[in-house]
């Protein structure tokens, strides 16, 4: 239910990536997989893993791009069946597959892919460790991982109280476990064994911050405004709107729109922190 949401009001991308004034959103999206595509170093023959894949989207493009073969991971019934049916509609399906299985616990063998990568995915996790650990598993030695996540930064003090309201609010209003920081990533890449290559901020200038989708479209402003809210609660009053919706609003809209603006301005909390490790 909620990749059909997400699909339904965001289309196949359901991360934030680099923004550049005088392109569409689609168009970002559509050069952040080129992007992807040199942090992995994929070229023809290779076999690449995107874990935690959804519907497949930026394998299907890391595979048109690089000529690799990409193998994509998800939990989801409704997800293999959907992804499967736009690989063979972008006449991918001989180079392109999505499986079942658990980024925990994944149901390959050692040393199957080339390159591994995930998106939006780990955030998920309740257990980076394993999953980290499962990534450096299936790779081949010499292979490459790229991880690029909502995470905390290093700037996060967990001692500040707004610092803490925003990185909790975000986690319980996306019903998601408490986000991992960039330290826990490294960490856990290191416990795995995997060598350190990069990190890089991909909304670095001339690219707009990574949340500013909220920002051009004025949304932020619209959620932060006390009068929306008070129009909220007159409209659930008078049974305009249905009983409890301002709680909704508030729990579900509201947040985590305005914590990741306000988060991202802090510097807090990055959604386009690209992550790069080797297998040695």
């Amino acid at each position: 239910l909620m990749s059909e949401m997400i699909t339904l009001t965001s289309g196949p991308f359901w991360h934030f990536v680099p923004m550049y004034k005088g392109k569409s959103r689609k168009d970002c999206h559509e050069q952040f997989h080129y992007t992807m595509c040199d942090y992995l170093k994929a070229k023809a023959g290779d076999k690449v893993l995107e874990f935690g894949c959804g519907y497949g989207e930026i394998g299907r493009q890391v595979a048109k791009i690089s000529g690799a073969g990409v193998t994509g991971l998800t939990m989801s019934d409704a997800e293999i069946t959907g992804g499967n049916d736009r690989i063979n509609k972008a006449g991918l399906q001989d180079r392109c597959v999505i499986v079942q299985g658990n980024y925990h616990k994944m149901p390959f063998e050692a040393n199957s892919f080339d390159k591994a990568f995930g998106v939006y995915c780990l955030k998920y996790s309740a257990d980076l460790e394993t999953a980290v650990s499962e990534a450096a598993r299936v790779l081949k030695p010499g292979g490459r991982f790229c991880s690029y996540e909502i995470i905390v930064t290093d700037k996060y003090d967990p001692n500040n109280k707004q610092h803490k309201y925003i990185v909790d609010n975000i986690s319980s209003s996306t019903c998601m476990p408490p986000l991992w920081t960039a330290q826990a990533f490294r960490d856990a890449a290191k416990k795995a064994g995997l060598v350190p290559v990069e990190e890089v901020d991909l909304c670095k200038p001339p690219a707009e911050s990574w949340y500013s989708c909220f920002e051009r479209s004025h949304i932020h402003d619209v959620l932060m405004s006390p009068t929306v809210f008070s129009l909220i609660k007159a409209a659930e009053y008078l049974r305009i709107l249905p009983k409890a919706f301002s709680d909704f609003f508030d729990a579900c809209i509201i947040h985590p729109t305005t914590d990741f603006t306000n988060g991202g301005r802090l510097g807090i909390v990055t959604g386009s922190l690209m992550m790069v490790w080797t297998k040695p």
